[in-house]
């Protein structure tokens, strides 16, 4: 069908971050927490995309809430990135999350939490060689990945909407 966009893988980004903090009930509804992104996580191109992007994240926080009938979650994670070529990159990701059973042992710290199968990105940057990441729309799924002995993995599937003809 003519006319309907399409999408092209592009990016895979990987992350842990630190505890959350909990912030409380507040006036949007339900509770809210922030967690710290460690450092080092990486946002890296796929084979064949453009611009090519080899990058670790070097600050950023995960702001999310939980709905007051605890049915889902609201993500909305900003970061600063810093790419193998020395260009910085400001990332963001912002979506919603059922709490399911699974999810909701993940959120609970729980200890036979396992990895979840996967459920918007967003990118800016003020380098010349990475302007197509700024100009471009992209959209992802996300998921965790719990190992034993490690700290939760978020990793999140990224592709470029692309235009249709």
């Amino acid at each position: 069908m003519s006319g309907f966009a399409s999408l092209q893988p592009a990016l895979t980004a990987r992350l842990t971050f630190k505890p959350p903090v909990v912030i409380g009930n507040v006036n949007r509804g339900g509770q809210q927490f922030i967690a710290l992104i460690n450092e080092g996580g990486s946002l890296k191109s796929e084979p064949g995309f453009s611009p090519a992007v080899d990058a670790e994240f070097v600050f950023g926080t995960d702001h999310f809430w939980v709905s007051p009938d605890q049915s889902y979650a609201t993500i909305d994670v900003k970061a600063a990135m810093k790419n193998a070529d020395g260009a910085t990159i400001s990332y963001m990701y912002n979506g919603i999350i059922e709490i399911n059973e699974e999810f909701g042992k993940i959120l609970m710290g729980s200890p036979d939490a396992k990895t979840v199968d996967f459920g918007l990105v967003f990118t800016h940057t003020g380098a010349s060689p990475l302007k197509g990441l700024e100009n471009a729309r992209f959209v992802g799924t996300s998921r965790f990945i719990m190992e034993e002995g490690k700290p939760q993995v978020i990793e999140m599937k990224i592709s470029k909407i692309v235009k249709g003809q």
